[in-house]
């Protein structure tokens, strides 16, 4: 099996959009997280850039995906899922599954990112899975 896959010219766009994100998610989740430990810190970089993500990658995808298809879209974003389309035409189109749990991805996992980031932020009991009377980890 030979390795060959070439990285198109317009897979840097992307690529770029999603280093920045990354930065951005790092930098905010470090700076959110002034005072707390190595952990909490790396928690909240990690899910400010999960939040940044559904919003901003997977958002505009399902809207690109209701109001037309992907395909058709000038729009920047949607050059990332046309390159994500390459490997699985359903990104393409309307693909009532795709759309769907996508749907459920932006909304349910990008408002679970804020609300643990609100919840390590200010120390909320629901932040982590200790048990408090024993010690010991729950999860």
């Amino acid at each position: 099996m030979r390795g060959d896959w070439e990285l198109g010219a317009a897979a840097g766009g992307p690529l770029l959009l999603c280093a920045a994100l990354l930065a951005v998610g790092c930098a905010l989740g470090l700076r959110l997280g002034r005072g707390l430990g190595a952990a909490d810190r790396g928690a909240l970089a990690w899910l400010c850039f999960d939040a940044l993500v559904h919003f901003a990658l997977e958002g505009p995808f399902v809207y690109l995906s209701l109001v037309g298809n992907i395909t058709d879209s000038d729009a920047l974003i949607a050059s990332l899922w046309k390159e994500y389309g390459k490997a699985d035409a359903r990104w393409l189109y309307l693909d009532p599954t795709i759309v769907s749990l996508e749907i459920l991805t932006v909304v349910l996992g990008g408002f679970l990112a804020l609300v643990l980031i609100y919840a390590i932020v200010k120390g909320k009991h629901y932040r982590c899975c200790i048990d408090k009377h024993s010690g010991d980890s729950i999860g």
